[in-house]
C-alpha cells in the first residue's frame, strides 16, 4: 500500500485519531499537512514524527469552524503544496448539551465545525483531484452521534449530515477516480477533554469485544481506504464497534 508521492490534510491531526491517521499515512510514504485549532505543541509533535519516517510535513493552525480561517488555511496549504490527494476530515466538537438551555449559537458552532468543515475543507482540492483522476475523502462520524444520545442533537444532526455528504459526494466523484468513504468509530481509547463522557468501565461492559478500540484500529482502516486496493469502495460507512451496534 504505497502512497508515495501523495499529500494527506487532516484535520483535528495534533493527537488521538487524527495523529495515529497522519503517522499511518506517512508509513505508507505519503506527505502529510497536520491541523489543530490552538494545540500547537501536539501539532508540531505529530509533524516531527512524520518528518522521522522520512515524510514532508506541514503544520497550519486554525478553527476548521470558521470560514475565514479555512480560506486562510487553504491558501497556506496551496502556497506549499503542488496538489492535496487525500482530505480527511477528522477534527470535530462533541459537546454535550441539553436541547432545553441550547442557543442558536450553540447549534450552528457544532453544525459549523463538524459537518460545514468537511465541504469547506475538500472543496477546495477536488478540481486537482479530478484533474489527476486520482483522490480520496474520508470523513470521521460516530457511534453515539449515528445511534442519538441525550444532549447531542446538535452533534449527531451535523454527522448524520456528514453521512449524506459521503453518500452523494461518492456518486459525483467516484467516476473520476475519487473515492469517498465515512469511518465511525465506536468506544476509542484516547484522552478526551469531555469529562462527561461515560466512564470506560460503563462503556465496555456493553462492547461484545470487552475492550475500547485502539487508535490504530481506527487509523489502518484510513490507511486501507486510501490506497490501491480500495478503489472498488466508495460512499460506504464503516463501523468500527467491537460490535456494540449493527447497522
Amino acid at each position: 500500500m504505497n502512497l508515495k508521492n501523495k499529500t494527506a490534510v487532516i484535520t483535528g491531526s495534533g493527537r488521538n485519531i487524527g495523529r495515529s491517521i497522519a503517522l499511518t499515512l506517512a508509513s505508507m510514504g505519503a506527505n502529510v499537512v497536520v491541523n489543530s485549532k490552538e494545540n500547537f505543541e501536539a501539532a508540531n509533535e505529530t509533524a516531527d514524527q512524520i518528518r522521522k519516517l522520512g515524510c514532508k510535513a506541514l503544520v497550519v493552525m486554525g478553527d476548521i469552524g470558521s470560514e475565514s480561517e479555512v480560506s486562510r488555511m487553504v491558501e497556506d496549504i496551496r502556497s506549499n503544496v503542488d496538489s492535496v490527494d487525500i482530505v480527511i476530515n477528522n477534527g470535530s466538537l462533541r459537546r454535550v448539551q441539553e436541547f432545553t438551555t441550547m442557543t442558536y449559537d450553540n447549534w450552528k458552532e457544532m453544525i459549523n465545525t463538524d459537518l460545514d468543515s468537511a465541504f469547506l475543507m475538500t472543496q477546495p482540492f477536488v478540481e486537482k483531484m479530478i484533474e489527476n483522476k486520482w483522490g480520496r475523502v474520508i470523513n470521521l462520524a460516530g457511534l453515539n452521534a449515528i445511534e442519538g444520545r441525550s444532549g447531542w442533537a446538535h452533534v449527531s444532526a451535523a454527522k448524520m449530515g456528514l453521512i449524506g455528504f459521503t453518500r452523494s459526494l461518492s456518486k459525483e466523484l467516484v467516476p473520476h477516480g475519487i473515492t469517498v468513504n465515512c469511518v465511525s468509530p465506536g468506544m476509542i481509547d484516547t484522552s478526551r477533554d469531555d469529562q462527561s463522557s461515560p466512564r470506560p468501565d460503563d462503556r465496555t461492559r456493553g462492547i461484545p469485544a470487552g475492550r475500547m478500540g485502539t487508535v490504530e484500529e481506527i487509523s489502518s482502516l484510513c490507511g486501507w481506504l486510501c490506497s490501491e486496493y480500495s478503489d472498488y469502495v466508495s460512499g460506504q460507512t464503516f463501523h468500527v464497534n467491537g460490535g456494540e451496534k449493527n447497522y
